[in-house]
């Protein structure tokens, strides 16, 4: 059964939300991000930290769509337009943004498992090769400030569809680091503590775990 256009379901969105129908606004949301996830995939694959600097790793794409596809659904709690214009570019600041905090905390793990934080470009250099998406990433922060969209950062209404999502990981591993990830939101060094595996698992667990979590998110469309 082929799905509604976005137009009208923003506008069914709006009518619940209007209505003090948050359930229904909140499944039809669901429904408005899951007709998106291609949009949302492409997005990230498109984006650069800074103009024609890097992007996120090909092999890091599943992992990075499935964290902005979540942002998406979570932005539904603070989206108040009916303009399907006005969503697309939301969605766009919303994937950007959480490309920057994926990309920033790959950047962390990069670092660490290159030594020195302090290494250059050159040797006598000052300036480090992160150096750049760091400054990108800061500057858009200032220039975000205020803005409505910050609203896409509440993870309350996509808290239920992680949760389901998740459950639905085949392997134990990539399941329990994903619920470590998303659900107690504990950062690597504590998953890998807790679990008694390195950096480098959690990591290689979290990628292929959110490329099962990618197909699940999928098959919703079907």
């Amino acid at each position: 059964m082929p799905s509604e256009p976005d137009d009208l379901l923003l506008r069914r969105y709006a009518d619940a939300r209007d209505g003090g129908d948050l359930e229904l606004a909140g499944e039809i949301w669901k429904q408005l991000a899951v007709n998106n996830f291609d949009r949302v995939t492409q997005l990230v694959k498109a984006f650069r930290f800074s103009p024609g600097g890097r992007g996120i790793p090909e092999h890091e794409w599943g992992s990075a769509a499935s964290e902005a596809y979540l942002r998406v659904v979570a932005m539904g709690a603070g989206f108040r337009t009916r303009e399907a214009g006005r969503f697309y570019a939301a969605l766009v600041t919303c994937v950007q943004n959480s490309c920057r905090d994926f990309g920033r905390k790959e950047l962390r793990h990069d670092r660490r498992a290159a030594g020195s934080i302090d290494t250059t470009f050159e040797p006598d250099g000052e300036a480090g090769p992160f150096d750049a998406a760091l400054a990108a990433y800061d500057a858009h922060l200032r220039d975000q400030a205020g803005d409505a969209v910050a609203a896409e950062r509440s993870r309350v209404e996509a808290e239920e569809l992680v949760e389901w999502a998740i459950s639905r990981v085949a392997n134990d591993n990539h399941r329990g680091v994903l619920e470590l990830t998303w659900l107690q939101k504990l950062p690597a060094e504590e998953i890998a503590e807790q679990l008694g595996i390195s950096l480098d698992n959690v990591y290689a667990r979290r990628s292929r775990g959110g490329k099962e979590l990618e197909r699940i998110l999928r098959d919703l469309r079907s």
